[in-house]
């Protein structure tokens, strides 16, 4: 199975309920989340260029993900481009 045929897991794609909702350790939950995102983030930058492909990414990819606010998820939008880019290439010509 190629990596951009897989799919996320339920438990990463559903969509976050307030904080309000979730109880008093929600707000931390939420900054260690982001926290993890961005440390990730990073180190998507430290690959080359031709690693980056290798995963469907490109540094402009990577670049209009580290201009998303704190608590966006830069990976979710990484992941959603990589998906787009395969199927784009998957196209018959």
């Amino acid at each position: 199975m190629r990596t951009t045929q897989r799919t996320l897991s339920p438990a990463l794609t559903r969509t976050a309920t307030t904080v309000r909702q979730q109880g008093p350790w929600a707000l931390v939950n939420v900054v260690v989340r982001a926290v993890k995102a961005r440390l990730q983030l990073n180190r998507l930058h430290e690959l080359d260029d031709y690693q980056l492909l290798d995963i469907g990414l490109t540094r402009q990819d990577l670049v209009r993900a580290s201009t998303s606010t704190f608590f966006e998820d830069p990976i979710t939008d990484l992941a959603c481009s990589a998906r787009a880019r395969a199927r784009r290439m998957e196209r018959p010509r």
